[in-house]
Formats: C-alpha cells, structure tokens, sequence
C-alpha cells in the first residue's frame, strides 16, 4: 500500500527541512514526495530545491504561484494514479509523527477493498501553543463546528485521500485560500466518499501564526488573511447551495445572511470599504459559468 505525500511551499525554507526530516524519519516510508515551490524568489527556490536534494525520493517542481489551491493541484498532478495508493497534502509548517503512515496504511488495511477505495482519513493537528485542529461539520454559514459524529471537513494535514479520487476531482483554484478543504470534502461527500476521523492520526504545525501566510497588510483594517477567509466563505456557500447540493431557499437564505452578517460585522470593525474587495476576491462571477462544479 503506497502512500506519498505533496508539500507545498512558500518562503521558507528551514521549516520546508524539517518537515522533510520529519517526513522521512517515518517509521514507514513515504512512496513518493513532491515539493511544489511557490517561493517568489529565485536564491529561495535554489535553497529549497538544495534541501529537497538531501532527501532520496523527494521531486522538486515550481509552483503556478496561483494560491494554495493551484499549487496543491500542481504537486498532485506530479504523482500519476499509477504510482501511489493514497496522497497527504502536508504544508512546509507540518511536521507528521513518525507513526502517522504506519497508523493509517493500518487503518485502511482494516477495511474492505472497496471501501477503502471510498474513505478519506482524517487525524488531529497541534500547534506550538497547544491548540489543536479537529475535524467538523459546516453550518448553513459555512462555519466549522465539532462534531461527535461523521465529519463533513478534514483536518488536511492530518488526512489521507484516495489518489483516484484527484483523477475525478482537483481543488478548486478559483479558492486562493480559506476553507478550500471544506470546499473540496463537500465534493467527496457528493460523490459517496467517507470521511473517517482516526485521532491516532497527528501532526504537529510548527509555524508561528499561521495568519502570516498571506501577509498582514489588507482593507479597511482587515488583514489579506482575513478578506481572503470571507472572499472564500462567500463563493464556497454559492457554489455549495447553487452546484454541489443545489437549494434555490437555501441559496438565497445563505446570500441574504451572508451580507446582512458581513455588513454588521464591517461596519463593527469599522471596514466597510473592505466590500469591495471581499466580492472582488470571492470570485462568485465564476460560478456562473457552465463549468463551475
């Protein structure tokens, strides 16, 4: 049973290290790693590509520099179905425990041929603070909440995917960044996969504040962070409501409380020249296209 893991990079190349070394230091191999650099630099992409070379069985690809989406789809893309069984998507900031392959491949071992091909793992991750990342269900908002019961979302350090599945389906790059794992979940659900929450399943981020990604500057005194969130939870209830599990009363229920909510919630902030820029990055013009799910 082979699994192979995609890690996606951008700027920083110590923890790109030691999230290798952690990868490879697995009591169970890694079957293939693909690093997709997004890296703006051309020094950093030489330092990337030069730590990636410590490590045998690890392929170093550039990024689109489209946004994590497009640079998840980018790393995927470089594992044919052929070669790997199941795929991890495990950012330059995680660093997996040396058992999470080994616990997983005895999971799936555990089940049935066919619904192993139909399952998606999902584990915990914990931060340097303490925190730690569950998998939940969505509200009618799009909003996360714990759940005793069947995820609906991954936490998507600590998941594993069927390879097979990304020959169905890619992540949705018309997400830059927020939510695009809850995104991509409701499309597994749809067509009948499982998500199974394993707690043996951990992995730790190492990043100081993960919010940093996408840069502290924004509009109206949101962060980059933060509008890119809202843009993304604005597109993903659309396309949920429109595509995925089509309702026209729930679409325009979702619609109706999303900006009557917003529009409070700026005008508290005092950013309600942020507007602009939340629809202009959720892309929902998108959605109207034909090729939208």
């Amino acid at each position: 049973m082979r699994v192979s893991a995609c890690i996606t990079t951008r700027n920083r190349t110590k923890k790109l290290d030691a999230c290798l070394e952690a990868l490879w230091n697995s009591k169970v191999k890694p079957h293939i790693v693909v690093v997709s650099d997004d890296s703006s630099e051309l020094e950093t992409q030489q330092a990337n590509l030069q730590i990636v070379q410590k490590y045998p069985g690890t392929r170093y690809i550039l990024g689109p520099r489209s946004g994590v989406c497009g640079n998840r789809n980018n790393a995927v893309n470089a594992i044919p179905e052929s070669e790997t069984d199941f795929v991890a998507f495990v950012d330059d900031d995680i660093c997996v425990q040396p058992d999470f392959i080994a616990l997983a491949i005895d999971r799936y071992t555990q089940m049935p041929l066919e619904e192993r091909k139909n399952t998606i793992l999902t584990g915990t991750s914990h931060t340097l603070d303490g925190f730690q990342l569950l998998p939940a269900k969505l509200t009618f908002q799009g909003h996360f909440f714990p759940t005793d019961g069947i995820p609906q979302t991954v936490v998507i350090h600590a998941a594993l995917f069927p390879r097979h599945f990304f020959s169905q389906e890619q992540w949705d790059e018309n997400i830059f960044f927020g939510y695009e794992d809850a995104e991509l979940c409701l499309r597994a659900i749809k067509r009948g996969y499982k998500i199974l929450y394993c707690s043996e399943l951990r992995v730790k981020c190492i990043a100081e504040d993960s919010t940093l990604e996408v840069g502290i500057s924004g509009v109206g005194g949101l962060s980059n962070y933060e509008l890119y969130v809202e843009a993304a939870r604005l597109y993903i209830g659309i396309k949920r409501y429109k595509d995925l599990f089509p309702n026209p009363l729930n679409l325009l229920g979702f619609i109706l409380l999303y900006f009557v909510q917003m529009t409070r919630y700026l005008l508290q902030r005092k950013a309600i020249r942020a507007w602009p820029e939340i629809l202009r990055r959720s892309r929902i013009q998108r959605l109207l296209l034909p090729s939208s799910v």
